[in-house]
């Protein structure tokens, strides 16, 4: 059942229209403002779950300060997830352009590495939401939810 939300929400996300951009492009022609991650899209709660589940399935490869490290086979290097070397440049230059639905779909598809869709659609939003609290994103009233539609409506981009 985990696998399959995270194949359901990928596969949502390129079913639904919502290609590198789209949240953007799509808001910007209707002439409404697009909501960002900038503007309070979790809670701090869900960013203290999500801190819990790091430590126990992504801490050993990208490590407890996020600063990433190499894998035990020596065939690789999980990235740092905090700071100016996140994502091996920075939160918003890596994820810029795309929305939260494409981030905690790849989120879910690929990790855990070595166990990928292995958590529940609520722990991966709690991921992210921890994730993002460590790159100074502010939080907000409200735990990011798993709409995808409204995932795909939250925009990644520098802050305003």
């Amino acid at each position: 059942m985990r696998q399959a939300f995270a194949f359901c929400l990928l596969a949502t996300v390129a079913l639904t229209g919502f290609p590198v951009g789209s949240a953007i492009a799509r808001l910007t022609q209707t002439g409404d403002a697009p909501k960002t991650i900038w503007d309070g899209v979790y809670s701090d709660a869900q960013a203290r779950r999500g801190e819990q589940v790091f430590k126990t399935s992504c801490s050993y490869c990208h490590k407890d300060d996020l600063s990433g490290g190499f894998f035990d086979d020596g065939l690789g290097r999980a990235p740092a997830l905090a700071g100016k070397r996140a994502f091996d440049s920075s939160l918003v230059e890596r994820w810029g352009g795309q929305t939260l639905a494409e981030l905690v779909a790849t989120v879910a598809a690929t990790m855990p590495q070595n166990r990928p869709s292995t958590l529940t659609l609520e722990n991966y939003l709690d991921v992210v939401s921890y994730v993002l609290s460590k790159n100074d994103v502010p939080s907000g009233p409200r735990d990011l939810t798993g709409d995808v539609d409204a995932l795909g409506e939250i925009a990644i981009g520098p802050r305003k």
